[in-house]
């Protein structure tokens, strides 16, 4: 039997245990090298071997072999000419050479070509052999795994640029969607305000026209269309408010305001749903805070929303608190604390956690009303949205504290002097996008 057949026979014994091994190639003419290389290996690993280069690629084209090792002499060809083939043929196999000291040049020349990944010298010693062989393998298993984690990283980063993709086309249709809800709300606004005023002029001139001479049931029914239109021009301009101050042109105008005045010309402001309730209305200012510096109209705002809430969600003559006084919860010297405080119906959990988005009024829709007074009426949810908003902008911040059933207490934390130059973009951030959510 000749060689090519003893090597296929010596394969094809091969258990599959053994098939699982760490698998190398030793090419050498020397019969006894190979003999003596495969036997100090047998044990750790699938030694396969070969005495020329045209068998070693024969083996290797049949065989998933990890390392390759090579005598730099060898009838036909050398070790380097063949580790060159191989590298183009199987790039993945580490390649190795034994070479002697005469060769040293060449196998230089090939390793800084990459053709060769080590070298070891004859003679070696077994356990210099052994090291070699393994580090070898080490190499191998360290390329294959950097392999596998830069195809994986390559898989990640297409699908992540897939995604980037389908998220730029998705924020662009948004976009376009958020510029059709913009204008398509301030159309429909605008062309509210129409109808609004004309109801409202004939409204007044039947009533200043007819006015002793109608019957009640005439009169009552004017007086219910003058309601509902001034009603209807309330949620109009409230509109307005959330379009005007959500963009970046929105501004503070601010100016020095005496607190004790504030808060007079907002008890006359609420007085009338006061006086419909039965309600009464304390207002307390800290000894020492007599003004601070802010936007005089988006403050009233703020604290309007507030208290008109706290009239809604309070049963008939309960009291209203409206508290100034220094922070508790920022530097006192620097901030205040505004408290509007009821022992109305309170909040549930499940809608504190979103009572400052705009457009969110409850979760439970059966009393939902566009009511500016009546008990535990519901608006459209614009007001505490547009209070935190106000508040932002001033570089404050609104908690609230409510148990259902025992009351609400709202805290306005504002800085004394607002500073004009604060760019600071408020956390709430009004979007035509909630207008449909």
């Amino acid at each position: 039997m000749n060689q090519p057949d003893t090597d296929m026979e010596q394969l094809r014994s091969m258990s599959s245990e053994e098939e699982r091994k760490r698998t190398f190639l030793v090419v050498d003419d020397e019969p006894d090298i190979l003999d003596s290389i495969q036997r100090m290996f047998r044990h750790d690993y699938r030694v396969l071997t070969a005495q020329t280069a045209e068998r070693a690629l024969e083996i290797i084209d049949a065989e998933d072999v990890q390392v390759v090792m090579t005598d730099q002499r060898m009838p036909n060809t050398n070790g380097v000419e063949f580790l060159a083939e191989l590298r183009e043929r199987y790039p993945h196999i580490v390649r190795v050479l034994f070479t002697g000291y005469s060769d040293i040049d060449h196998v230089i020349d090939a390793i800084n070509e990459g053709h060769v990944y080590r070298y070891i010298s004859k003679p070696w010693k077994p356990s210099e052999l052994r090291l070699f062989v393994e580090q070898a393998f080490e190499y191998y298993e360290s390329e294959r795994e950097r392999d596998r984690l830069l195809e994986r990283l390559k898989e990640a980063n297409e699908q992540l640029e897939r995604q980037n993709e389908l998220l730029s086309e998705t924020n662009e249709e948004l976009k376009q969607l958020d510029r059709m809800k913009t204008v398509f709300m301030e159309v429909v606004s605008h062309e509210l305000n129409t109808p609004i005023a004309i109801t409202l002029g004939y409204t007044y001139l039947l009533q200043k026209k007819f006015e002793g001479e109608l019957e009640p049931p005439t009169e009552k029914a004017l007086d219910g269309i003058h309601s509902s239109t001034m009603r209807l021009k309330s949620i109009s301009n409230r509109i307005f408010k959330v379009l005007s101050e959500e963009g970046p042109a929105s501004t503070l105008e601010l100016e020095t305001i005496e607190l004790d005045d504030f808060v007079e010309n907002l008890f006359d402001q609420i007085q009338p749903f006061l006086e419909k309730r039965g309600q009464s209305l304390r207002t307390d200012i800290a000894s020492g805070l007599e003004e601070v510096r802010a936007d005089r109209e988006k403050l009233t705002d703020i604290c309007l929303n507030l208290v008109m809430n706290a009239i809604k969600f309070s049963e008939d003559g309960q009291r209203i608190d409206v508290a100034i006084r220094s922070s508790s919860r920022r530097d006192p010297e620097t901030h205040i604390d505004m408290v509007v405080e009821d022992r109305g119906i309170g909040i549930t959990e499940q809608d504190r956690s979103q009572i400052f988005d705009a457009f969110f009024s409850t979760f439970d829709s059966r009393h939902h009303s566009s009511g500016d007074f009546e008990f535990n009426k519901r608006g459209i949810g614009l007001g505490l949205s547009v209070a935190k908003r106000f508040t932002e902008m001033h570089g404050g911040e609104i908690e609230v504290e409510s148990e259902h059933g025992e009351g609400s207490r709202f805290i306005v934390t504002l800085p004394r002097m607002a500073d004009p130059n604060d760019d600071r973009e408020p956390e709430t951030t009004l979007t035509t996008g909630q207008f449909f959510s």
